[in-house]
């Protein structure tokens, strides 16, 4: 089988996914509409439109805002390129894995036809994506003044294009914490997970006066890296020896240097989902992992029901991460502990070959009954990258000034009315 991984990269996802159809004896190509910045690599050379294509979304990308009509040129031309690729990759491939939202025209029309051509489609959505953006710190950081008219439209565009894609494409893959907008089931995202190489022999941190703690933030607002390095500051001050080392906008190798030289890795502060990419990274090569997120209430007991394996990071409510962070940083064990079910997690669930054999799983269409998730099962209310109370400010401010209908839930009255009650108990009495 010859499978399309693209078009978009996202924290080596696709270059994983790529490699283990490859040891599964299939042809996947990694085809990409721009290049990564963080240089996971997996991308080859698929002949000269594709390599235009590229071309013109690295000039589209690499062009500023105060350039508007060289921008707008530059994704004309990519637009119409697009369709040349389509044409191209619709007679070459049997498979498609579309990442983070995004196809190759981004149009309803390419699914439709892709499917009336007989070619499977896989959409895998990785978080941002697919959130409600009014409780997505990456959308709208903490930190900025929040517009509800701006979240409003962009919630609309969101939901929209979420099922414009799950109606075109013959499955999704979502996380419950991030599939409010769904009218159809899809794939729980810990049945694919994320696939990672795990060295055969863990590097060993070396011996170091104090305990040396890892932070590598995509974005630093949306991971809470100012509270992370309170945190550790806080513990400074009461004599416990821990350094912070961070490592920001960096290519992946750089990253992966630095985790081999690290005793403990600290993901985020408010995650959605206990073991994202660089979490990943970490366990893979033995070290334990700490995650603060508000879905540490839940997430637990929703893998349990459906028999799916849970990352074993430390992950725990933001509230608690301090407290959790103290106790990984004097107790040798407890790290040697996480960072060792870290690795044999990802060693025997989330490697590329382990992955890829779920992939191809979903895109024959024998997905086990326990894999979906139906719309109905989402509840997760506080988002990503924001606090608790930050959250419900949100949520409260769109539906004062847009009303409820601007939550784009009104299919789904029950979350609806759970987000408008969590909005209610942040009202001041």
């Amino acid at each position: 089988m010859r499978v399309f991984i693209g078009p978009l990269e996202v924290a080596g996802i696709a270059a994983g996914l790529a490699r283990g159809l490859r040891a599964h004896g299939h042809e996947a190509d990694l085809v990409l509409a721009y290049s990564h910045p963080f240089a996971y690599g997996g991308a080859g050379d698929h002949g000269r439109v594709a390599g235009w294509w590229a071309r013109a979304g690295c000039w589209r990308q690499a062009l500023p805002r105060s350039q508007p009509l060289r921008k707008a040129f530059a994704f004309g031309l990519q637009q119409l390129l697009g369709w040349a690729v389509l044409a191209w990759a619709a007679r070459r491939y049997d498979a498609f894995v579309f990442l983070y939202g995004e196809t190759i025209t981004n149009t309803s029309i390419e699914l439709r036809l892709l499917r009336w051509l007989g070619r499977r489609t896989v959409v895998v959505f990785v978080g941002s994506d697919s959130r409600p953006p009014y409780v997505d710190g990456g959308w709208f950081p903490a930190d900025r003044p929040f517009d509800a008219r701006t979240a409003a439209r962009a919630a609309r565009r969101q939901r929209a294009k979420v099922q414009r894609l799950e109606r075109g494409a013959g499955v999704c893959v979502n996380a419950p914490a991030t599939g409010h907008f769904h009218a159809r089931r899809f794939v729980h995202w810990l049945a694919l997970g994320i696939p990672r190489e795990v060295p055969a022999v863990p590097p060993a941190s070396a011996p170091r006066p104090s305990l040396r703690a890892l932070h590598s933030p995509s974005h630093p607002v949306l991971k809470g890296t100012a509270r992370i390095r309170a945190a550790v500051q806080a513990l400074r001050e009461r004599g416990v020896p821990v350094e912070l080392a961070t490592v920001e906008g960096r290519p992946n190798a750089e990253v992966l240097a630095a985790l081999a030289d690290c005793d403990l890795v600290l993901d985020q502060l408010y995650s959605d989902t206990p073991m994202a990419a660089f979490a990943t990274e970490g366990a893979s090569r033995g070290r334990a992992v700490l995650v603060g997120g508000y879905a540490a209430r839940s997430v637990a007991a929703d893998a349990a029901r459906r028999g799916l394996p849970l990352p074993p990071t430390a992950f725990v409510e933001p509230e608690a991460f301090e407290p959790e962070l103290a106790r990984l940083a004097t107790d040798a064990d407890a790290r040697r502990r996480v960072g060792d079910a870290g690795r044999v997690f990802v060693a025997a669930h989330w490697t590329p070959e382990a992955v890829a054999a779920r992939l191809l799983r979903i895109i024959d269409g024998t997905v086990p009954e326990a894999w979906w998730v139906e719309p109905a099962d989402v509840t997760y209310l506080q988002g990503c990258g924001l606090s608790e109370a930050v959250a419900r400010e949100r949520v409260r401010a769109l539906v004062q000034r847009c009303g409820a209908g601007a939550l784009q839930l009104d299919d789904k009255p029950a979350l609806r009315d759970a987000f408008l009650a969590f909005a209610r108990a942040g009202e001041p009495v």
